[in-house]
């Protein structure tokens, strides 16, 4: 491996505090990254972040240092609203440009958040990250036939140990020499329903690939892959477990249903996680175990939290807009003493079992309810995980792990396909609550239906409508009395009840009355 050296850091700053080291054979760079921070594939090159700092590494065009610093120029402009001061100076073997005066870089954040991005688009959240002024230092070093851009955003207030921590990762950088490097090919994750790809993942030379949208609950999909070489596996899981369960003095029962990468099937019990402490457990000794035939000791487990002030301020709105959901549910639904609850965690989580490894990634989301009765209590769970899994012998791993980084890393969605699966999820979702609203409306009409119809039998009485008029009339008859009630057309009397087929019947037919239709309820549809 080629060292990359800085002249930003030539002073001997230690590496970052708790960083681990990772490697990406396919892309071909090696890093210490700090707790908190994540990489992802940029433009041009490698993006570092914890939310809060930001750490760019680019290939450009070799150009003059004039024409070179002009895309850097246009990016302080855009970043600093027109307002950022510039300041140039020659560096050993490169050019270094300092811009200060800078807005928060949300232009490069925003592809790290996940599902935070959808906070930081509010516009109080993007006024209190307005607060935050910052700066850049580019440097420019040329190589053989491009130039090497690094750039790093950070704070003017970060403090010195979050200033070391970006020397750190960036001291730790290395970049992996052509030879050392694992081929491999771009494969599309399809989606048959779509006719779309739902997402692109570099696969290594000598790996199968396996993948597709499979089912997460309700209306919602989510891609699900697998490559295997050996005895190696990484997999991307897709599971979904809801639990209901009533419980009365005479008993219960409890019952799970479970999603797997699309297979449905059905646990016996009340099988869910009602904190994020639950989940190691649920998956070592619970699904892993049914999976391979034998328990799963867990050795480690790490929430994957943000460290930075940005992170941990965008985790707090995020769990405040829950808890307000909470809140409204309760209010909209619940009882003195009904209880809701939803949650959600990053998890990493490393098992053994015999000479065999599993290290994963688990996005854990969870919905819950507790509603207490004298007579029937009943609870509802639904959670939802989304693991990305390492499986296999320890030296395979060890092995294999730099290729294996890449894939994730490489794995990309493709836009088009959130936007159609967004579009028919939300169709489907529609059509679904249509169907339940037809559902409850036809038990509501056969509930009224059943009260009404009891009443009136057991009180002696029924409904009597004209049909030519459409008046309704109320009137008393024996439950066990077959016979019809008819009406004069001229005065509108009632008569009843006559036998039906006598002679009566015939002579008041003759004579112009009319036969009244008859029904329990009164309800539509039920007229005879």
């Amino acid at each position: 491996m080629r060292k990359l050296v800085l002249l930003l850091l030539l002073c001997a700053w230690p590496g970052p505090a708790g960083a681990e080291r990772m490697v990406d054979l396919l892309h071909g760079f090696a890093v210490d990254l700090p707790e908190g921070w994540r990489v992802s594939l940029s433009p041009g090159g490698l993006l570092f972040t914890d939310l809060e700092s930001v750490v760019l590494v680019r290939g450009m065009p070799q150009k003059s240092p004039k024409e070179a610093v002009k895309p850097l120029l246009e990016e302080a402009k855009r970043i600093g609203g027109g307002q950022a001061t510039l300041h140039f100076r020659q560096a050993s073997g490169g050019l270094m440009l300092w811009a200060q005066g800078l807005a928060y870089p949300l232009v490069f954040t925003q592809g790290a958040m996940g599902d935070l991005v959808l906070f930081a688009l509010e516009p109080q959240v993007q006024a209190a990250l307005s607060g935050l002024r910052y700066e850049a230092i580019h440097l420019l070093l040329p190589g053989p036939k491009t130039l090497l851009a690094v750039s790093a955003y950070l704070p003017q207030d970060l403090p010195d140990g979050k200033r070391q921590e970006v020397r750190g990762l960036l001291r730790s950088l290395e970049f992996v020499a052509p030879k050392d490097r694992v081929p491999y090919r771009t494969e599309a994750l399809m989606d048959p329903l779509l006719g779309v790809p739902a997402a692109y993942l570099p696969v290594p030379q000598g790996y199968a690939f396996q993948g597709s949208v499979v089912a997460k609950g309700g209306t919602l999909r989510a891609p699900a892959f697998q490559l295997t070489k050996g005895g190696v596996v990484l997999r991307r899981d897709v599971i979904y477990l809801e639990a209901m369960a009533v419980a009365t003095p005479f008993g219960g029962n409890p019952s799970t249903i479970l999603l797997w990468n699309g297979q449905l099937g059905q646990v016996p019990g009340y099988l869910c996680a009602g904190s994020s402490g639950e989940v190691p457990a649920l998956l070592a000794q619970g699904l892993w175990a049914w999976e391979t035939g034998a328990p799963w000791q867990v050795s480690k487990v790490q929430p994957l939290r943000g460290t930075s002030r940005v992170a941990r301020y965008l985790e707090g709105v995020r769990w405040a807009w829950e808890q307000q959901m909470n809140q409204s549910m309760l209010m909209a639904m619940g009882r003195p003493g009904d209880r809701f609850q939803s949650w959600r965690e990053v998890l990493g989580l490393w098992a053994a079992q015999g000479g065999l490894r599993r290290q994963a990634t688990v996005e854990a989301r969870a919905r819950g309810f507790f509603l207490p009765s004298p007579a029937a209590s009943s609870a509802h769970c639904a959670l939802s995980l989304e693991a990305v899994l390492l499986h296999g012998p320890s030296e395979a791993l060890a092995r294999e792990t730099g290729a294996l980084s890449g894939v994730m890393l490489g794995f990309s969605m493709n836009p088009r396909w959130a936007a159609l699966e967004a579009e028919r999820s939300r169709q489907a979702s529609a059509e679904l609550t249509r169907m339940v609203l037809g559902m409850l409306k036809e038990g509501e009409e056969f509930n009224s239906w059943m009260s009404r119809s009891w009443a009136n039998l057991l009180s002696n009485q029924t409904y009597a409508r004209d049909p030519s008029t459409g008046e309704t009339f109320r009137l008393y008859k024996q439950s066990f009395d077959t016979g019809a009630f008819w009406r004069d057309p001229v005065f509108g009397g009632v008569l009843g009840t006559v036998e039906r087929g006598g002679k009566l019947e015939e002579l008041l037919g003759q004579a112009g009355w009319r036969r009244l239709e008859e029904s329990l309820s009164g309800l539509p549809g039920t007229w005879r």
